[in-house]
């Protein structure tokens, strides 16, 4: 006779099978997280990640999934929406360094499970549940936290840069083409909008570049030059939403890619992010600066035109002073720049993939 327990055990066993199916990252966190909660019948499951580097203790809510939703369906956290850096549960479970930790009260049973990744605690699975979960079904989903930090370590290796731990280059042309969706959908809405239905958020593509960094390199070598890139990553974590995608597009120069972003408010962001870099003290080095070029993304344009486009901006800006924000609209506008594609460094990077 099959029991509860044993339906759990089967569901995280299927669970697991699906997560190994996943390439997606997003993907990959959110099926993580509605494994758990529909195998345990859990009133909720949310899943919290770390800061890193300049806030590696800030935690934040990465999305959740509950009972009475329709099947546990997922919600993306909004993003300036607090998570759980002011819970002590949650700041017990992550100094604890156990595999679950658990506590009782009125309203049922709460376990957090900790999930590592590059030997410390990376991500945290908070789970209430009205009812006591079996012993062996706890070690059940232990297991299956083992298994997800297998495949986003195998998943790391693949798609993230292994010296800032941003995204690389290979993942550039996949993020990309979701980027252009996303610009598609969001002209399409505008051409069919009504006067009582707000105007979709454009979708934009930045390039940063690390002002004089060879001279960051001859001055004070390599190593500081690495440290320098690596905190430079650390700042754009902290100044960009979770779900801005974040590229080291090779040597100094990285790449933003930002969703459903106003044009009010989109050069602010680029600004506040400078002004992070420019304030930074960064280790031997002191004070470093960086240029930024941005430019709306239109899906209608080739997209090596689109990031030719943000690149000239860019390359505007290092001829005009840099530790600078430009954007190419504006220059456009000005007459400081036509309207064609660039040709320059990144604009050759473009031609490689596209």
């Amino acid at each position: 006779m099959r029991t509860r327990t044993g339906d759990s055990l089967l569901a995280l066993l299927k669970a697991a099978q699906h997560l190994t199916s996943l390439h997606v990252r997003e993907a990959l966190l959110r099926s993580f997280c509605v494994g758990v909660q529909r195998a345990l019948h859990a009133d909720r499951c949310e899943l919290l990640i770390l800061g890193v580097g300049l806030d590696h203790r800030r935690l934040k809510s990465v999305g959740w999934c509950d009972r009475a939703a329709a099947g546990g369906d997922w919600d993306d956290t909004v993003d300036g929406m607090p998570g759980g850096a002011q819970d002590g549960f949650l700041a017990r479970a992550v100094d604890n360094g156990v595999n679950v930790t658990r506590v009782h009260d009125t309203h049922g049973w709460r376990m957090a499970f900790p999930v590592m990744h590059a030997g410390r605690v990376r991500w945290m699975l908070d789970v209430y549940a009205t009812t006591a979960i079996a012993a062996v079904t706890v070690d059940g989903v232990r297991a299956y936290v083992h298994c997800f930090e297998r495949l986003m370590a195998h998943w790391d290796y693949a798609n993230l840069d292994t010296l800032t731990g941003l995204l690389n280059r290979k993942t550039f042309d996949e993020q990309f083409d979701q980027l252009i969706a996303v610009a598609e959908r969001a002209r399409r809405q505008d051409g069919e909008r009504r006067e009582a239905t707000e105007l979709p958020s454009p979708a934009w593509l930045g390039i940063v570049d690390i002002d004089h960094f060879k001279h960051i390199n001859d001055t004070w070598g390599h190593l500081f030059g690495d440290e320098v890139l690596i905190r430079l990553a650390d700042c754009m974590r902290n100044a960009f939403r979770s779900s801005d995608k974040l590229f080291r597009f090779g040597g100094e120069e990285f790449v933003v890619m930002l969703r459903n972003v106003s044009a009010e408010t989109v050069k602010c962001i680029f600004e506040r992010f400078r002004v992070a870099v420019e304030t930074h003290d960064f280790p031997q080095v002191g004070t470093v600066t960086c240029s930024i070029g941005f430019s709306q993304v239109d899906d209608r344009l080739p997209p090596a035109e689109l990031l030719g486009r943000a690149d000239s901006a860019l390359y505007y800006g290092k001829e005009h002073g840099r530790n600078c924000v430009w954007a190419y609209e504006d220059l456009v506008a000005a007459g400081e720049l036509v309207s064609t594609a660039a040709t320059s460094s990144a604009q050759q990077d473009a031609d490689q993939y596209f």
